[in-house]
Parts: C-alpha cells; sequence; structure tokens
C-alpha cells in the first residue's frame, strides 16, 4: 500500500532530487500533548506550546521540561530581545527571562490570540478570531503590558487568518470569509494598524479580475521582497485554490498577481494551498499543506518554483490529517519542526551547513550537572579525554567572566551563579577547549 501511496504522490509534484528517505526524525521526547507553536531563543533554548502549557529544552530536545501551564495556549512567539509572548483566549503570558518567570495579561477580547509579529522598533502586534469571528487586531507599544485594538478600516468581518510585515514596516493582513461574498481578503497599513486599506486581489493569470478571497492559509513576506498569498475562494463562477505571488512594491496597483503551482497535473484553479514559507538560512523552502494523509504534508523546495511533497517519517495530527507545520533553525542549520495538534517534535538536517567548517577539537568534553540548577546550588563539573591543566570559567551572555580557576583533576564543584538566567561554563587547555550553556533558576 504504502508503494501505492508515493506513486500517487509523485504524479502530484515535481521530484526533488537527492532528499533522503527519511527526511523527519522524531526528538528523543515529544510528551505534554498536542503541540501549538515552537521558538528558538540564543540559539540554545527551544520553547514549544502544547494546547495547555509551555515546555523548555535547552539540549535540542534530549530532555523537556514544563515551565507554564495555563487552560489554553495557541501560540508561542519570541521577540528580537528575547522576550517570550504566549497567546491564550483573552490572555497573553510574558516571560522575559527565558521562562523562568511568568507574567500575565488581559486582552479585550473572548477571541484567541492565534499570531504575534514584530516591527523593527519593538513594538508588538497580535491577531485574533475563529473562522470569520474575531475581534480583529490589537497593539502594543510597552513590550506587551497592554494592548488596543487597531481595526479602523476593517469593516465587519474581524476573523484574521494571518498577520506580516515587510522591510519597509508595512502590514499585511488576512480576513477570513468562508462564505466568500466579499468581506475578507488582502489588507494594508501604512501605519502600524491605525488604518487599514482593502488590497484587490485581481488580475491573477488565468482569472482575471473576478476573484474573491475566502480563506487564506499563507500569507508570507520572503526576503526576495515578494509577499507570497494562498487562498481558497471564488474565480467567477467556479471555486479556486491558488497559490499567488507579488513584489511588496506593486501591492496596490493593478499589475498582476502570479500563480506559482505546488501540485502538478491538476485540475485548473485547485492547486494544494501551501501554510505559510520558511526560508532556511541555505536558502531552501519550507511549508506544508493541510490535508488528509494522502495529499497532505511537508512542502521543500530548492526554488521556490519546483516543490516535493514529503511524508517520510511525518505523523498526523489529533483529527489523523497533516496540518500546518512551524519551524526553528539553529545557526548550525538543523530545523526543528511541530505540526499543529500533532504530538510529536520533529527534527531534519537536510539544511545543515556542509560546506562550514569543521568546529575546534571540543576535547576536553565537559559535562555539567544538575542543569537548570539552582541559584547558588553547587554546581558538579566533570571533564572527559584531557589529561591537562585545565581552566574552568563561567561568562554571563554579554561575554563578561564571573567565575575561573584552574584544576588539575577530571572534575570539581563550584556555585552557580547568584542571578537567573543563561550561563556558559568553558573548560579550555593549551590545545582546545569546549563550552556548555546552563540555565540558572
Amino acid at each position: 500500500m504504502k508503494t501505492i501511496t508515493l506513486l500517487v504522490i509523485a504524479t502530484f509534484f515535481l521530484p526533488i532530487i537527492g532528499i533522503a528517505q527519511q527526511f523527519w526524525n522524531t526528538t528523543n521526547e515529544f510528551w505534554g500533548g498536542p503541540k501549538t507553536g515552537i521558538v528558538l531563543v540564543d540559539d540554545s533554548i527551544f520553547f514549544v506550546g502544547t494546547t495547555n502549557s509551555v515546555l523548555r529544552s535547552i539540549d535540542e530536545f534530549d530532555h523537556l521540561e514544563q515551565v507554564l501551564s495555563a487552560s489554553e495556549i495557541h501560540t508561542v512567539f519570541a521577540t528580537q530581545n528575547g522576550k517570550l509572548l504566549v497567546g491564550g483566549t483573552g490572555k497573553i503570558f510574558l516571560s522575559d527571562n527565558f521562562g523562568i518567570s511568568w507574567d500575565s495579561v488581559t486582552v479585550n477580547t473572548t477571541f484567541p490570540l492565534k499570531q504575534f509579529i514584530e516591527n523593527s522598533y519593538g513594538e508588538l502586534l497580535a491577531i485574533t478570531g475563529i473562522n470569520d469571528d474575531g475581534d480583529g487586531v490589537f497593539f502594543s507599544g510597552d513590550g506587551g503590558l497592554t494592548w488596543d485594538k487597531r481595526n479602523n478600516g476593517l469593516g465587519t468581518h474581524l476573523g484574521c487568518n494571518k498577520i506580516a510585515i515587510d522591510k519597509n514596516g508595512r502590514l499585511y493582513l488576512a480576513i477570513q470569509d468562508e462564505d466568500v461574498i466579499g468581506f475578507g481578503g488582502l489588507f494594508i497599513s501604512e501605519t502600524t494598524g491605525l488604518l487599514w486599506q482593502k488590497v484587490a486581489v485581481n488580475n491573477i493569470d488565468l482569472i482575471g479580475n473576478s476573484a474573491r478571497v475566502g480563506i487564506v492559509t499563507n500569507l508570507t513576506v520572503l526576503p526576495n521582497d515578494s509577499i507570497y498569498l494562498s487562498f481558497s475562494g471564488s474565480g467567477g463562477n467556479f471555486a479556486i485554490e491558488v497559490n499567488i505571488n507579488k513584489s511588496i512594491n506593486d501591492v496596490t496597483d493593478n499589475s498582476a498577481w502570479k500563480i506559482f503551482y505546488v501540485k502538478q497535473n491538476q485540475t485548473w484553479g485547485t492547486d494544494g494551498m501551501l501554510n505559510n514559507i520558511y526560508i532556511a538560512q541555505n536558502d531552501d523552502w519550507y511549508s506544508s499543506i493541510t490535508e488528509s494523509i494522502s495529499r497532505g504534508g511537508t512542502c521543500y523546495s530548492k526554488d521556490g518554483k519546483n516543490w516535493a511533497l514529503l511524508d517520510y517519517g511525518l505523523g498526523a495530527d489529533l483529527n489523523n490529517r497533516r496540518s500546518e507545520q512551524f519551524f526553528a533553525e539553529t545557526s548550525a542549520g538543523r530545523i526543528f519542526m511541530i505540526q499543529y495538534l500533532d504530538e510529536r517534535i520533529y527534527k531534519t538536517d537536510k539544511s545543515i551547513f556542509t560546506s562550514s567548517p569543521k568546529p575546534i577539537d571540543v576535547v576536553p568534553q565537559i559535562n555539567v550537572y544538575p542543569n537548570p540548577v539552582s541559584k547558588g546550588e553547587k554546581l558538579h563539573i566533570k571533564l572527559a579525554g584531557s589529561s591537562e591543566e585545565n581552566e574552568v570559567s563561567v561568562y554571563d551572555l554579554t561575554g563578561r567572566k564571573i567565575y575561573s580557576q584552574l584544576i588539575f583533576e577530571s572534575k570539581t564543584e563550584i556555585n552557580a551563579p547568584l542571578k537567573q538566567g543563561m550561563y556558559i561554563i568553558e573548560a579550555k587547555n593549551l590545545y582546545s577547549k569546549s563550552t556548555k550553556k546552563i540555565l540558572v533558576e
């Protein structure tokens, strides 16, 4: 049966040569229930949202710990300076110390806070909605402590699908309209949401000016300065599912939106709709299609033109379907992923920088425990692979050395720092060095 499934998929998607048979692998632990989001902070601390908790890992998911419990969690987000925002229903949870402690603020809505974005000034926006219903867009200029509605120009339908921002600070917002009667579509704001303007999604290749937007699954502004939009709706008397793109410089004019194809050999206007697109550091493209197990999964491309549907190692969500996927990437190019309402946490080495220089010799190998460690608690440090005299040092994240000593044996004990936060333990000798990050609670 699996052979038949793969043959069917091959007729819908262009092949990508060189993809490993096991594209996705699950991490060592994935307890906690169905997942809702993933973010990476400081290139070393992962946070994963579930439907009612936030989990943290400091060792690429060899281990997980729960750092927040809540009645509902819909999304997780990290700001440019590492502050965490977690969207609930009418409530936002905040942490500015790597999830060690949390505050919460109430937002004037009864709908889920489903996505956050941040502009270059550190101002935050959040969107709300369930299907066509919602309270629109909220703005915070004080790091998430207070939130105000910014819906002027949006009309009566305030169920938001997606929000994005370009390099110039222009906002893009997708409003849902399941009945496809003209209330939904694409809106832009040049004023941080103070005023919204509807953009006509027309003049589409082969469709012309008759398209109406119903449900948007993808609204992404990419580094090539193009906006990518995927939606279902109507085109004249026909139902359509399309993926289109356009330069951000041309969004408000009458130039054509260009269709890009994901599935091949499909009936006109019924392509598979991508979810939001992620571009890896090595320029690989990642996305997903929400569909049945036989028709949905990870979408992967080297150029954004030729796509492959990948399900190697991929499970299903609570509804036994493939759903939207969210990606986080380390500086080395390792991709971690959660699939919405799937219990697993996935990883792939597909985008690892194979041309990068090899790291320096990491002897002596360093083991530190316990990790996390309480303030002032004894910290055990064990070195392996070296008989040399070693200097053991502790640095904070600014690079300031706060402790140092020479050791002549393979293990020692020191007192953990007295302030909460992330620290780096370094062991070095004349020939090599090794580092380990620790979390002080």
